[in-house]
């Protein structure tokens, strides 16, 4: 059936391609034969030669893809050489066994040179062996032509790999870039700064130099963090909480009692990797689209757990429903890129509306890291 399928697999311009190669093997070996006759004083046409060689040749072309499907079956490498070369011997004997007598038959029926009813065991053998001698050296050169196309074949696919890779880990370690730059960007702005520097100052005039002093501090880690350059694209989840909660430290105090932040963390996830400044983004998105767009709402949740090697997590706030305009920010859209690169399709990223009927709801399921296509 695989060798019904390997025929059905060739389109009309390999078989075009194959014949052609063939044709012009037929050609050569016609018009060498054709001097030679005439050299030796046989009167004959180079089309009358030419006409006796074509069916030898066209039938080589004809079984030339039950080698292909041979050394696709049995590929030779240095590991494994001695399997694939008792498999081309084998398959050699029977094919030649079979090539040599059917070009004989040919050949007898075409020029008379014997007649088969009338010929023993002793009188055809010494046709068989010269033309098996020669079928054997074709045999070898087809063999030594398809294994080294496919050498090559092999060796470019693989550079061809290599180079994919390279490029798809340049196009992540940029990402990430990116994401850094993007997280300083979102977080520099001037009412990030304007309304984190105003709590700090309102502490200090009202005396509360600890608070005050305990912002500024949280602060200047959060821009510390953001500034530090991350060479790998993953990062525990417990050092990427150590962000978020930097993040909502400093935003707690800006929304006073305001901000209720519930997190439920299972701890056998805590050294689990994850891409790196993923949190930031999502909560600072759940901050500014949902608790700062109303006053009634106050809850940040996060929860993460683990099941069949699939981490989840869910971040939840209790602000106005989901306004599609918010996904179309460059730090949302940088995650989903990133996750794209990772994952493949193996991962699911969505925020929806909760259904609860109140907030919104960002859900993120990933494989663990000895699922990724590339770190």
């Amino acid at each position: 059936m695989r060798i019904i399928e390997t025929y059905k697999s060739i389109r009309w311009r390999q078989w075009l391609v194959l014949f052609m190669f063939w044709t012009f093997v037929a050609v050569f070996l016609s018009t060498q034969l054709y001097f030679n006759g005439v050299k030796n004083g046989v009167t004959t046409t180079w089309w009358f030669v030419f006409k006796g060689q074509i069916p030898i040749w066209y039938f080589w072309a004809i079984v030339t893809p039950l080698i292909l499907h041979m050394v696709n079956k049995y590929p030779i490498s240095v590991n494994d050489f001695l399997k694939p070369l008792l498999a081309y011997v084998f398959f050699g004997l029977g094919l030649l066994f079979i090539m040599t007598n059917i070009t004989l038959i040919y050949m007898f029926m075409t020029h008379g040179y014997i007649d088969l009813r009338n010929t023993n065991i002793q009188e055809y053998s010494p046709y068989f062996f010269s033309r098996i001698s020669n079928d054997t050296l074709i045999y070898l050169f087809v063999l030594a032509i398809i294994i080294s196309v496919r050498a090559y074949g092999i060796r470019k696919k693989n550079e061809l790999d290599l180079a994919l890779a390279q490029l798809k880990n340049d196009q992540l370690q940029n990402e990430l870039t990116q994401a850094q730059l993007q997280a300083l960007k979102l977080q520099l702005n001037p009412h990030f700064l304007f309304n984190t520097l105003h709590t700090i100052s309102s502490l200090t005039l009202i005396g509360q130099n600890e608070s005050s002093a305990n912002v500024t501090t949280r602060l200047g880690d959060f821009l510390r963090r953001t500034l530090d350059f991350e060479e790998h694209q993953l990062v525990s989840l417990a050092k990427e909480l150590e962000f978020f909660d930097l993040y909502l430290e400093i935003e707690s105090v800006r929304f006073q009692d305001r901000l209720v932040i519930e997190k439920d963390v299972q701890s056998d996830c805590l050294a689990l990797n994850v891409p790196n400044l993923l949190l930031q983004p999502l909560v600072e998105n759940a901050v500014k689209h949902g608790i700062a767009k109303s006053k009634s709402a106050s809850l940040i949740k996060l929860s993460i757990s683990m099941s069949d090697d699939r981490l989840s997590i869910q971040l939840y706030n209790d602000g106005p429903s989901y306004d599609h305009e918010s996904e179309k920010g460059i730090g949302l859209q940088n995650i989903k890129n990133r996750l794209d690169r990772l994952y493949g399709n193996d991962y699911r990223f969505q925020i929806e509306s909760d259904t609860s009927g109140k907030g919104v709801m960002t859900i993120l399921d990933l494989p663990t890291s000895s699922q990724l296509i590339h770190e």
